[in-house]
């Protein structure tokens, strides 16, 4: 197996199996109990965060949760690998206040016992997301309308369309909300900009990967969003005449026999969902880009086992929905440092080439062993899709703070458990400064087929000079042809 990483934590020696880590280099002078403070070393923003911020979320003093009398007993040391073999005795051991146990979710102890996941772990560490995103969302909350017989929203600007600190008021100590709306203001909130004013998926590629053979073959594509709302890249915050939500392109470059298929999609600024997406596919028989149906957001993306709508986990809207709930909140193990570099073309059309996903060690489609997770305090969101969806139940696990999704599940028409998807994310620097936390790996598992097709990108945010004509029907066209 390959070891070499370059991650937030570097390791400095090989994985022993079974074991915890060699001492990380960055992790060398931190207690047991270290808990980061935020970029320049203070306190994070009470205006932000809360105020006594909650666990998670601490500037290095003794967690909440150990305060008030959480897991004190033995613990487990971060760089521990949790497997199958190790799992029945650390589950109960302490990590940062809470069971090692509480942390896993039903189905990733499946995978655990059952399909030779390993989750390599670290201690969870303070991220601050874009002080303009954040301070958006206070400024413009007041703004923001929700209409509870719809679900619509109105009078948005920038950042979230809702605070997420005045739906944590509304949870009690069991995790419930009292806002029967959450789960479908916190989706609201993933569906703004989060990544910035532009995403650029640079070097994207999903490899598909079978459960018993491994890789069998490389798609690389070429994806941009542009939003044309809520951008705060220096620019207007605004653009258009405010009908459209955002616009992407997304077309395949490898190998011939697919490339130049893609799509250009609009989607529309309606609340309602009731405007379809406008969608174009480029056919390459006919050198012709051809109108889709309006449900193409459900469609799978090129040959994948991913939709459009597993985009981010979860692209929709939530009023595409018919109905989405917050059915609690939760500690999770989540891949929030992921490795710096995710696409390495010196290794081009090799395993290698995705340092990030362990290729060589059956399932195939896993993390790599490498790959450290860390605590993360999540929402749990269930949403109920429209009946021609292939999916009757999908769930997501949002970071508390901001809308980032770290883990999802989905379900068949049969109410069984179908698809995992593992999100790898890491903050990245705009070339205008911007800072978002960002998906780059997103490992898709269809345990029905025994099959994964896992996309891996050097994902950049705010790339300098991109401007709304780049990423058009025209742009769809070059590209293909």
């Amino acid at each position: 197996m390959y070891k070499k990483l370059l991650t937030t934590s570097v390791v400095s020696v090989g994985l022993l199996v079974g074991a915890p880590f060699a001492a990380l280099a960055s992790d060398a002078d931190k207690p047991v109990d270290y808990v980061a403070k935020t970029a320049d070393g203070t306190k994070p923003n009470a205006l932000f965060y809360g105020d006594p911020p909650a666990a998670g979320r601490w500037d290095g003093s003794p967690s909440p949760i150990e305060a008030l009398g959480g897991c004190t007993g033995d613990k487990m040391e971060a760089g521990t690998v949790i497997q199958a073999s190790n799992f029945d005795q650390v589950k109960g051991l302490c990590f940062e206040g809470k069971t090692v146990g509480s942390m896993i979710t039903e189905n990733v102890e499946w995978m655990i016992r059952e399909k030779a996941l390993m989750i390599n772990t670290r201690h969870s560490e303070f991220i601050e997301m874009d002080p303009k995103y954040m301070q958006a969302t206070i400024d413009g909350k007041a703004n923001v309308t929700f209409d509870t017989a719809t679900r619509e929203v109105g009078g948005w600007k920038a950042g979230m369309f809702f605070d997420p600190q005045d739906i944590l008021k509304t949870v009690d100590e069991n995790g419930v909300s009292s806002d029967p709306n959450a789960g479908d203001k916190l989706i609201w909130n993933l569906r703004s900009p989060t990544y910035g004013a532009t995403m650029d998926l640079r070097h994207i590629s999903w490899v598909f990967l079978d459960a018993h053979k491994g890789m069998e073959r490389i798609q690389r594509w070429w994806a941009r969003r542009y939003y044309m709302e809520g951008r705060l890249d220096g620019g207007p915050v605004s653009e258009g005449d405010g009908t459209i939500m955002q616009k992407t392109v997304l077309v395949a470059i490898y190998p011939q026999d697919i490339k130049g298929i893609g799509i250009f999609s609009i989607r529309y600024n309606d609340p309602s969902a009731q405007t379809p997406d406008d969608v174009w596919a480029y056919l390459k028989s006919v050198r012709r880009a051809r109108r889709l149906s309006g449900n193409a957001w459900m469609d799978p993306i090129g040959g994948t086992v991913q939709l459009y709508d597993d985009w981010d986990i979860w692209d929709a809207v939530p009023t595409k929905y018919k109905d989405v709930t917050l059915t609690g909140k939760r500690w999770i193990f989540a891949i929030a440092h992921a490795p710096l570099m995710t696409v390495n073309l010196a290794f081009k059309n090799t395993i290698k080439e995705f340092p990030a996903v362990d290729m060589d060690t059956a399932p195939h489609f896993f993390p790599n062993e490498q790959v450290q997770w860390e605590p993360r305090e999540v929402w749990v969101i269930e949403g109920t899709p429209p009946d021609e969806h292939p999916y009757s139940k999908k769930i997501v696990y949002m970071e508390v703070d901001y809308p980032r999704p770290y883990l999802g599940e989905a379900y068949d028409k049969n109410g069984k458990f179908w698809k995992t998807f593992i999100f790898q994310n890491r903050i990245d620097i705009g070339d205008d400064g911007y800072q978002a936390l960002m998906p780059v790996v997103g490992h898709i598992i269809d345990w029905k087929a025994e099959f994964s097709t896992t996309w891996s990108s050097n994902m950049k945010a705010n790339p300098a000079g991109v401007e709304e004509q780049d990423v058009s029907l025209k742009t769809l066209i070059k590209l293909a042809r």
